[in-house]
């Protein structure tokens, strides 16, 4: 994990963000995800061969520190895809769609009730 960029979140909960690298620049639509730990999720990219240059959200925690010549781990393991689905937000977004169509709709009733008088 070679890069890792932090996100513009400053509170608490996820936010909308932009990120950066020094080898260009680019913006990462969507949401900033806090980790376990609370603190803001850090931008890395995968270096497996599975994986290689593949974006995901980790603790800014993680391996931080040296004991004896070895890493010591000391976050919470958080780890998401950056393009991973989320459906909890993706639903949240259709019902508050669906509530304001609604309503548009009840609105464009009364006035038509309206003009027809």
């Amino acid at each position: 994990m070679s890069r890792s960029e932090g996100c513009s979140c400053s509170s608490w909960g996820s936010q909308k963000q932009s990120v950066s690298s020094t080898g260009g620049s680019y913006r990462v639509l969507g949401e900033c995800p806090l980790c376990f730990c609370g603190e803001n999720a850090v931008l890395r990219v995968a270096k497996t061969v599975r994986n290689a240059g593949k974006q995901f959200w980790g603790c800014p925690k993680y391996k931080v520190g040296r004991s004896g010549g070895n890493e010591v781990f000391k976050g919470c393991n958080y780890f998401k895809w950056l393009n991973e689905d989320n459906g909890d937000e993706k639903d949240a977004t259709i019902g508050r769609q669906r509530r304001k169509i609604y309503t548009l709709e009840k609105a464009i009733a009364i006035s038509d009730r309206w003009f027809v008088s």
